[in-house]
């Protein structure tokens, strides 16, 4: 016999007033004698949700604790967790949505427009508008700058921008000056090489722009050409920049390499997330990379990190464009399975995380300095000094940035993995800068249009 959905069946008679209400309830009461009701009572309670996301140990614990929090807050509900390292996460994601499996919340970065395009993530403006989700006290810019198609699918996980992480015994040991904010890559590349020649080449003074687990090679190369008043890409699509920048931006990574300020080709590729970063195993002084991770980083080294902003020009020459090329965004994204089950859980999750005093007590900064500006200030007494140097660098990049970040087209994130595949390719001696640069434009071209 066919199941009957027993909420359903008595609603449909009761708007069609077939019975009353007494009616409706002797009728309730006679399915939970014949154990319908029980059944759909169980049906409510077993809520449960998946949540996935990567980072380090620092961050998955304090996600796990926060998951917890969650499901105190909501009787009957099950968080379970799905967890690990940046490299190989994207790739189980898309797996688990080609499979019908994916999580109901999650963080995306990299294909994030191809998932949209293709109506996998939930939109979130409903939501929004009907308070679901408060977002009065929220960095409305970062807000706008994450929007597809002028719809918002992901809220952030937290601020934060592209910077350097140093550590500081590494620079008190090779007897080099900790940067300003006004440094430039000229002073860069000159305290890289100092580090490297003082420790005797135990110590490189930088990791590489395309640290595996580090800043993804195309944001880096976004900064640059910010301060030069342009973009990786238009309004419209298509690439925002010349071969001759891509041609600077190569060599200036490639004299650098060859100078032994960063470290060769193959310390780098063994990078298999920020465990194995090199400014963790004490292979470099300095690592770029997105300022969420201050907390995990920390946490993963005895010795004392400070973040620093990104450097400014080229050159030590002035140049034209914003001082600052690295600009406040948001530092995760966090999304809804358009197909999951627990959409209006999955909502509340959202609003959680974004507004719960509780919940930023747990987190801190783990993911970046919290959205809502309310929130952030709570916690400030409470960060480590790594933190609160993140803090500050957010602040003076907010003050001296260009503006928001872009809207990646949506192949985008293909194109940061040809500008990744590029970058190796000149640091293995795979090609030559002006052969990488003109295939890096060939392909580049084909993935756009």
């Amino acid at each position: 016999m066919a199941k009957i959905k027993t909420a359903d069946a008595l609603a449909t008679f009761a708007d069609k007033g077939e019975i009353s209400r007494r009616s409706l309830l002797i009728g309730a009461a006679i399915l939970a004698g014949s154990g319908f009701l029980p059944e759909m009572a169980r049906a409510q309670e077993a809520a449960e949700m998946l949540v996935a996301w990567w980072g380090s140990d620092d961050r998955h614990q304090k996600t796990l604790k926060l998951l917890k929090l969650f499901e105190s807050k909501h009787s009957g509900l099950k968080m379970d967790a799905q967890y690990g390292g940046l490299i190989g996460y994207q790739d189980k994601i898309s797996t688990q949505f080609a499979g019908g499996s994916a999580p109901d919340i999650m963080q995306i970065s990299d294909n994030r427009e191809a998932l949209i395009a293709s109506g996998r993530l939930l939109q979130l403006d409903d939501a929004i508008s009907n308070g679901k989700i408060d977002l009065a006290d929220a960095n409305k810019s970062v807000v706008e700058t994450i929007k597809v198609g002028g719809k918002l699918y992901s809220i952030p996980w937290g601020l934060a921008c592209g910077c350097y992480f140093l550590d500081t015994k590494a620079f008190q040991d090779a007897n080099v000056a900790l940067p300003g904010p006004d440094w430039n890559w000229d002073q860069y590349a000159q305290k890289a090489k100092a580090i490297t020649k003082a420790s005797g080449g135990k110590v490189y003074g930088s990791a590489d722009i395309w640290a595996p687990a580090g800043t993804r090679s195309l944001y880096p190369f976004e900064f640059f050409l910010r301060q030069r008043g342009k973009s990786t890409f238009t309004t419209d699509g298509q690439l925002g920049f010349e071969q001759a920048e891509l041609t600077e931006w190569f060599t200036f990574w490639d004299d650098l390499r060859k100078a032994g300020g960063v470290p060769p080709a193959d310390i780098t590729a063994a990078e298999a997330g920020y465990e194995s970063s090199p400014i963790i195993t004490g292979k470099a002084a300095m690592y770029p990379v997105n300022s969420s991770i201050a907390s995990s980083l920390q946490a993963l080294t005895k010795n004392k990190l400070v973040c620093a902003v990104v450097p400014n020009g080229i050159n030590s020459k002035s140049l034209s464009g914003p001082t600052v090329g690295a600009f406040i965004n948001a530092s995760l994204q966090v999304f809804v399975n358009g197909t999951s089950k627990q959409k209006d859980l999955a909502i509340d999750f959202l609003n959680f995380i974004t507004n719960d005093p509780d919940a930023a007590k747990i987190q801190l900064m783990a993911r970046g300095v919290p959205l809502s500006a309310k929130v952030a200030q709570s916690i400030l007494p409470d960060v480590s000094p790594v933190e609160q140097s993140m803090a500050n660098v957010i602040k003076y990049t907010q003050d001296h940035a260009a503006g928001p970040g872009i809207t990646w087209p949506t192949t985008g994130g293909q194109v940061q993995e040809l500008m990744q595949r590029s970058h190796q390719a000149v640091a293995f001696g795979q090609g030559s800068v002006a052969d990488t640069v003109s295939k890096f434009f060939d392909e580049a071209g084909i993935i756009l249009n």
